[in-house]
């Protein structure tokens, strides 16, 4: 949660200076492919390392080059602090309800009750945006945060469905991402070649190894020891690190109204994580 917490943060910082999204995606998925596909030919070409084709895409749209492409164009609209928060506490809410369709966990009443304190937070979070409050298209910025939260969620509950090796799940993700290089080519990147090499570096080893790498691998061998639900209410731990560093490093400071929604997200998690899903019903079993 530290190092996803940092990326809103890290990311958004060089998109206010001198790199485009289309940058940042290409130092990411550049990095990380390319330090994971040992791995993937080690496992084997032919079955996707042996996650199966079919599997290893689905989970590259949800983690991988269209999620950070959305996160990314969502950072250039609206603060890091609304990208950690509507994304860490959309994700539980979107997680519990895919397990609950699909595993038949139900929640317990007090989760409801944090969940709906989550989505009240995200509410204020956001209604400075919704009624013109916050300048610019901040209001766009938060929606696509909201579909990136959608995706990273799909991940979560598949990732545990399908039991994916956390390493190469991983792999596979980001080596899929290289299909994104060749055309970051055509469409003329040259701004890596004339940004400062300290930073192209710097972005390189936090976006690749630090977050594409090292989080994400954390977080499925997360998913697959406490399970999707659970594994999903830490998102909401993002906030509070990211608000932090954002004050500091990019001068976003949050209205009253949005801090109230900070705690709500935080305290709504608190809730949701301290029951973990009931198993699902067995028909005809005793009470």
């Amino acid at each position: 949660m530290l190092l996803y917490a940092g990326q809103f943060v890290i990311s958004r910082w060089s998109l206010q200076r001198t790199l485009s999204l289309w940058d940042l995606a290409a130092i990411r998925f550049g990095a990380a492919g390319v330090l994971l596909l040992p791995v993937v030919l080690r496992h084997g070409v032919v079955d996707a390392a042996g996650i199966g084709w079919g599997r290893a895409v689905v989970l590259a749209i949800t983690a991988g080059a269209p999620y950070t492409l959305i996160l990314f164009a969502g950072l250039t609209l609206a603060p890091a602090s609304h990208g950690a928060i509507v994304i860490s506490g959309s994700t539980p809410v979107v997680s519990t309800v895919f397990v609950w369709l699909w595993f038949g966990e139900r929640p317990w009443p007090i989760t409801f009750g944090g969940l709906a304190t989550i989505i009240a937070g995200l509410l204020l979070v956001g209604w400075p945006g919704a009624i013109g409050v916050s300048r610019g298209l901040t209001w766009m910025g938060d929606l696509l945060f909201v579909a990136a939260s959608v995706l990273w969620a799909l991940f979560t509950v598949l990732a545990r469905r399908w039991e994916v090796d956390p390493l190469r799940a991983t792999a596979m993700v980001w080596v899929l991402a290289l299909v994104y290089l060749p055309l970051y080519a055509a469409r003329g990147g040259t701004r890596l070649i004339e940004a400062p090499h300290g930073e192209v570096l710097f972005q390189a080893l936090y976006q690749g190894l630090g977050v594409a790498i090292g989080a994400l691998l954390l977080y499925t061998v997360a998913i697959r020891a406490l399970g999707a639900s659970t594994a999903s209410l830490f998102m909401p731990l993002i906030p509070a690190f990211s608000v932090v560093l954002a004050v500091p490093v990019l001068g976003e400071i949050p209205l009253p109204i949005q801090v109230v929604g900070m705690v709500a997200v935080s305290v709504g998690m608190a809730l949701a994580l301290a029951w973990p899903p009931r198993p699902p019903e067995v028909v005809g079993a005793r009470p």
